[in-house]
């Protein structure tokens, strides 16, 4: 779907339903994925704490991945608002990104079901699977950690190639700090308060574009 996605016209914009069904849509979907993964982790009667359902050890590269991910992410917002294309962005990302108050309450049912639920399927159910083959694969720990974080990053394709490199080093992160904190709380938690930070700067950004275009 996502390699499908191209650029979005203001024509075909307008014949979108409301971002509402977007972002339901999406997220159920989502749910809907992370039940299948549950469903067999408990029918395989596997602990749940390897899973991530734990709570997280503190390691000092767990530290130093969400600090990282902070600043990187704070820079990338700031880079965002200050950039000379944010208008043109804005505009590729309309059809996603909340622009009102109203819009917003729905996105947050999204920001929630993408950050737990991705984390479960991304990090707690394929970084497990690969690391089952450590006896045959050398370096299966990086392995682990990449090809998730590829297959992640290419998923959020329609948001540009930019956007996909960015995700791309932050779901690196997140493979990190999983692995070393061996719990999904961490990352389910720093990939809620990105996606809400997201639609909070979506919100700001178009208010400033209709002001500057006044």
């Amino acid at each position: 779907m996502s390699l499908r996605s191209g650029e979005m016209s203001e024509a075909i914009a307008e014949m979108l339903p409301p971002k509402k069904h977007l972002y339901y849509t999406n997220g159920l979907t989502l749910i809907i994925g992370a039940l299948i993964v549950l469903t067999s982790w408990n029918i395989s009667d596997r602990p749940w704490s390897v899973l991530g359902m734990r709570w997280p050890e503190i390691h000092i590269l767990v530290i130093y991945g969400t600090i990282i991910i902070a600043i990187f992410y704070l820079g990338d917002l700031i880079s965002g608002l200050i950039s000379k294309n944010r208008h043109q962005q804005i505009d590729e990302m309309s059809y996603v990104i909340p622009a009102n108050g109203s819009e917003y309450k729905h996105y947050i049912f999204l920001a929630f079901a993408a950050g737990i639920c991705e984390e479960i399927i991304f990090r707690g159910f394929v970084v497990n699977y690969l690391l089952q083959w450590d006896a045959y694969v050398d370096y299966i720990e990086y392995i682990a950690i990449v090809i998730p974080a590829f297959v992640f990053a290419i998923s959020h394709l329609y948001q540009g190639y930019g956007a996909v490199i960015k995700i791309f080093i932050v779901a690196i992160l997140f493979g990190v700090i999983f692995i070393y904190s061996k719990s999904l709380v961490i990352v389910a938690i720093l990939h809620v308060v990105v996606d809400l930070m997201s639609g909070l700067v979506g919100i700001f950004m178009v208010k400033k574009k209709l002001e500057e275009n006044l």
